[in-house]
């Protein structure tokens, strides 16, 4: 056998460093174009509300959402991701065809963050070549991460700027030059404007330079971030009131709609959220790393999975002690955040494969001596062994079904009759109360309003029928809209109701697929 030489061996290595993170991101960005489909927005309400802020932006009409009765100011969502949007805009104008321009942008930047998360591992985490190149590779290119690549939405905006903006942060925790400070927390103030979470990281820093006892560099990170933070906050105070209290849970601010959640239901409230979201995340990951029906593999994997995980983020907290702050309060916010996890998870993977990965280097590298740690290394390395077998079914399944595609179509299917209908049958000046509020505005030009309220307390105590028809009964008083037009089960019964009513408030006019048309009782004055 030949031996090569050191230099030769140094050499190839070199090569191997330039060639290799160019081919993880042309295969990022292959499989997120891959998972690129024609459906329209809206699979999420998300992606349909970033898109309609950045038309407003585009257009002239300010960061507002003008598919609303009186156009309020947008205080939902940070405006990062939304000026992204509308740059693109500028120059792909035409509605609903740039949908795709925007797609493909997500693809570009979801294989940046390939990129940074392989230098990240390189540089930080001291990872090899190839070792740096898988781990980027199944952080961005999982089933689980292109269910949202393929999405108008934030979260690959979000994941580039953090993995690009990574290695800054870290060395700036190390030192105490005020300088450096400032720097991270304009970046992470950044980060912050792209989707709100980001501001975890915020207080990540901030908690490792103050374990560190280095008081002037936590401040520089505050005085950085709130660069953003302070304008953005003003703005959230200044036009928050403008949405009616029935729309804030869809349409305001996150944080008044999560305290009066808490405050209205108390620790029962507190308990069962907590309950709730601990048993969500339990049943996405484990499917994840363990894509059968029945429960006890399913229930295997996460008895092997949360050792792992803390054998990760005791690894992580000395190379990279932020971003295992940020993967601590942002699992944190998931389980008191009164929303399915799921959604938060999915932006959360690829942090996660870091922890895994952090875990098995360690596992490995450890110097085992004597038959009982001997035994205990071959058991975690069996564990993960377990674990990325079941991931890597998941991904064979994913990729074969082509699963990314499923809740787009369900939409697009649900939502094109109710389009088609809207833009036939109704003047331009008509309001609608739909669930499709959004879609309905992009594509028809028809403002709206949702079909009802959405309150935190839902996510663990769904509405009677009675609330559901208060609630639809206010929206209808609050908004005047000419016609309500549903398709979800208890709004057609509220519907229904609130048409039985003497005198009646609602008149059916008949069914479209996937929807039953309503048409607003006009009282009129008897002379």
């Amino acid at each position: 056998m030949t031996v090569l030489p050191m230099p030769v061996m140094a050499d190839v290595e070199r090569r191997s460093e330039r060639f290799i993170p160019l081919l993880l991101m042309v295969g990022v960005l292959v499989a997120a174009i891959v998972s690129i489909t024609p459906w329209p927005v809206g699979a999420y309400e998300d992606d349909a509300i970033y898109t309609l802020l950045a038309k407003a932006l585009a257009t002239g009409d300010g960061y507002r959402m003008i598919n609303l009765p009186g156009a309020p100011h947008a205080t939902h969502y940070p405006p990062g991701y939304p000026f992204l949007l509308s740059m693109l805009w500028r120059i792909a104008p035409g509605f609903p065809d740039n949908v795709v321009v925007f797609k493909f942008a997500n693809a570009a930047l979801l294989a940046i963050a390939a990129g940074g998360l392989y230098r990240f591992l390189r540089t930080r985490l001291e990872f090899g070549v190839h070792a740096a190149a898988v781990v980027a590779a199944v952080g961005t290119a999982s089933i689980m991460t292109l269910h949202l690549a393929g999405l108008v939405l934030s979260e690959p905006l979000f994941l580039a700027v953090f993995f690009l903006s990574l290695p800054v942060i870290e060395r700036a925790a190390e030192g105490s030059r005020i300088r450096d400070a400032l720097t991270a927390g304009l970046l992470l103030g950044a980060l912050a404007m792209v989707r709100t979470i980001g501001a975890v990281a915020i207080g990540a820093m901030v908690l490792v330079l103050l374990f560190r006892r280095r008081p002037l560099a936590a401040l520089g990170v505050v005085a950085g971030s709130a660069l953003f933070l302070v304008p953005w906050q003003l703005w959230v105070s200044a036009y928050q009131g403008e949405v009616a209290p029935i729309l804030s849970g869809k349409y305001g601010s996150y944080g008044p709609w999560m305290v009066d959640g808490y405050r209205e239901g108390g620790l029962s409230f507190a308990r069962d959220v907590v309950i709730q979201n601990f048993a969500g995340m339990g049943n996405s990951l484990s499917y994840v790393l363990m894509p059968v029906q029945r429960s006890w593999p399913r229930i295997l994997s996460l008895l092997l999975l949360l050792p792992v995980i803390a054998i990760g983020f005791v690894a992580l907290v000395r190379r990279a002690p932020v971003l295992a702050g940020f993967f601590a309060l942002y699992l944190g916010v998931i389980i008191v955040w009164p929303f399915h996890p799921h959604r938060f998870l999915i932006a959360l993977w690829p942090i996660l494969v870091i922890v895994l990965a952090a875990a098995t280097r360690a596992i490995w590298q450890w110097s085992a001596i004597g038959p009982s740690r001997q035994g205990a290394r071959m058991a975690g390395l069996a564990a993960i062994a377990f674990l990325a077998i079941g991931h890597a079914a998941y991904n064979r399944e994913g990729y074969a079904e082509r699963t990314w595609t499923d809740l787009q179509r369900r939409a697009g299917e649900s939502v094109k009759p109710l389009v088609q209908w809207v833009a036939k049958y109704t003047r331009p000046d008509d309001v609608l109360a739909t669930e499709h509020d959004v879609v309905v505005y992009l594509y028809t030009g028809r403002r709206g309003v949702p079909a009802t309220t959405f309150l935190a307390r839902q996510y663990v105590a769904p509405f009677t029928p009675a609330e559901t028809e208060q609630w639809a009964g206010m929206m209808i008083a609050t908004y005047q809209p000419r016609y309500y037009v549903t398709g979800w089960a208890e709004h057609l019964r509220a519907a229904d109701s609130l048409a039985a009513r003497t005198p009646p408030v609602l008149r059916k006019l008949g069914a479209i697929p996937h929807h039953t048309v309503y048409e607003r009782v006009v009282e009129r004055l008897t002379q």
